[in-house]
């Protein structure tokens, strides 16, 4: 559903890209960009915060309507904000660092494509919400590109510094206090919590799994005293037992492999490659244990366990299955080469006669209908020359000079392969909370993937 914005913030919005104007020309530049990213990097976490909130101030008949509108809102503010900033850069300096991936641009292009296409049938509604998610992802990417050329990686790290720490304060006391008020929604055979993002679990759940990636990767120093080493345990424990709560199996499958591929892969020492296997097989067998002998991950249990006419199938499972065979072949053969037009899902989903407010749950499904085979295929290959970029620049990690550079790239490498590409069912371009922080983070590591930055010492 799409919320039509009041005139309150259309001047809202206005007053907020003059004094941006002004503040980005008249400000030094180092100053400009660190006020940039914070102030986005505050609106991405109070709409984290956002439907709880609203939850709990007790507007339950027009709560979800109006978190809707706050997350539309917020998408616009940040629109403004990249736009200005961008114009500004270029106004002062008379250029913008470009990146030279590729892919990155042939994503770009089908994006436009596939909004030209909505334009067209004069689908407003459904484009605009969907335009300027996507738009705010790549116009966050140049910005942490640029940043990241300009500056030291450790500079990257400290602009990240405070929404981690207000992200793990808000994840903690929303997951929690679900927790002790026995607040949790019962939901494909499991009570799921959905913390600081009142019953979307799955949104919490990709939200815990960008927070506690930022927190193993950028936070966590060797070189630490014990006390903040403890401290820094505790809330990792804490943080990783309400992402078990959230029971998303892909997710919580794809966080463990991600983090142990990724670890076994840039790690060059033969001791070390021995303990992550040894872990990887504990974890496994302790995990199975758990799950067959104690209420530990139901839904992965019921999964395994569930068989029908198509093999192991839960509800969950077969309503995805369901909606793809549903959608192919509902799509007319006219659409299969461009698609029905960026952000038309909902609309032709419902339209064909199944049922309405039916997301794709799946990116491929979703490009393929919005985009037809031109986007399906750009962006598989996007996918799968971004993960292999990743693997081969890991792999490599230990030529890298300095160590916030690794952080940098071991972050981003986690969230892109263990959301972006191992996710592709939890419509994770919905959320723009946890989506932008990644694009940031694949921003940062850009002249890495590029090649154009020497990885030598």
């Amino acid at each position: 559903m799409v919320v039509d914005l009041p005139l309150f913030y259309v001047y809202f919005i206005y007053i907020i890209n003059f004094i941006l104007s002004n503040l980005l020309v008249k400000s030094k530049m180092l100053l400009r960009q660190k006020i940039l990213i914070q102030t986005i990097l505050f609106l991405l976490w109070v709409g984290s915060i956002n439907y709880s909130v609203v939850y709990y101030l007790g507007l339950h008949q027009k709560g979800e309507l109006l978190a809707k509108t706050i997350n539309l809102s917020i998408n616009f503010v940040i629109f403004i904000i990249v736009s200005t900033f961008l114009f500004s850069h270029y106004k002062i300096h008379k250029k913008i660092n470009l990146p030279k991936l590729q892919v990155f641009w042939l994503l770009v292009g089908v994006i436009m494509l596939m909004s030209i296409g909505s334009l067209v049938q004069l689908k407003f509604r459904d484009v605009i919400p969907s335009f300027l998610r996507f738009t705010n992802y790549f116009g966050i990417f140049i910005i942490g590109y640029n940043i990241k050329k300009e500056y030291h990686p450790s500079y990257c790290i400290r602009i990240l510094n405070p929404f981690i720490i207000f992200s793990v304060i808000s994840c903690l006391c929303f997951g929690f206090l679900e927790i002790f008020t026995n607040d949790i929604q019962y939901l494909n055979n499991a009570y799921r919590v959905s913390g600081s993002f009142k019953f979307h679990q799955l949104a919490f759940g990709m939200f815990l799994f960008t927070i506690i990636t930022c927190v193993i990767f950028l936070k966590y120093n060797a070189n630490d005293k014990i006390l903040k080493k403890i401290i820094f345990g505790i809330v990792l424990t804490l943080l990783l037992y309400l992402f078990m709560r959230v029971h998303s199996r892909l997710l919580s499958l794809s966080l463990f492999s991600t983090l142990l591929a990724v670890s076994f892969i840039g790690s060059k020492q033969l001791l070390v490659k021995v303990k992550i296997m040894t872990a990887t097989m504990f974890l496994l067998v302790t995990g199975l244990f758990l799950m067959f002998n104690f209420d530990f991950q139901p839904r992965l249990k019921n999964l395994l366990l569930s068989r029908n006419n198509s093999g192991f199938v839960d509800s969950s499972s077969k309503t995805r299955l369901d909606i793809i065979n549903n959608s192919l072949a509902a799509i007319d053969e006219v659409d299969v080469l461009f698609g029905k037009g960026l952000g038309t899902f909902n609309g032709f989903y419902e339209k064909a006669g199944l049922k309405k407010g039916v997301a794709a749950h799946n990116n491929y499904l979703l490009f393929f209908i919005e985009g037809g085979i031109v986007a399906l295929a750009a962006f598989i290959l996007f996918e799968f020359i971004m993960m292999i970029k990743f693997f081969k620049t890991i792999k490599n990690s230990h030529k890298i000079k300095y160590e916030s550079d690794k952080k940098l790239l071991f972050a981003a490498a986690t969230l892109f392969i263990g959301i972006e590409f191992l996710g592709f069912l939890l419509n994770n371009y919905y959320f723009y909370q946890s989506e932008t922080i990644i694009w940031l983070l694949l921003g940062f590591c850009g002249p890495f993937l590029e090649r154009k930055v020497k990885i030598h010492v």
